[in-house]
């Protein structure tokens, strides 16, 4: 896998993530976010675990979401 190909895998599983995201919390706007979270995060970073650290993963997320800048 090119490191291309490589980053679009991380940006592809944290788009879908973040989707996710934001469904669950739309669908329940009173439980607390770590707990929705949570499952969700791990269940998508699972796929690109061999690849990538956990904290690229959330900083990608983050990014997506304006709390980040690209570097």
């Amino acid at each position: 896998m090119t490191p291309e190909e490589s980053r679009n895998a991380l940006r592809s599983a944290a788009r879908r993530c973040n989707d996710e995201l934001h469904q669950a919390i739309a669908d329940n706007p009173k439980v607390n976010f770590d707990t929705l979270s949570g499952p969700i995060i791990q269940r998508h970073y699972s796929a690109i675990k061999p690849l990538f650290r956990l904290v690229d993963f959330l900083w990608t997320i983050g990014v997506m979401n304006g709390q980040f800048k690209e570097r």
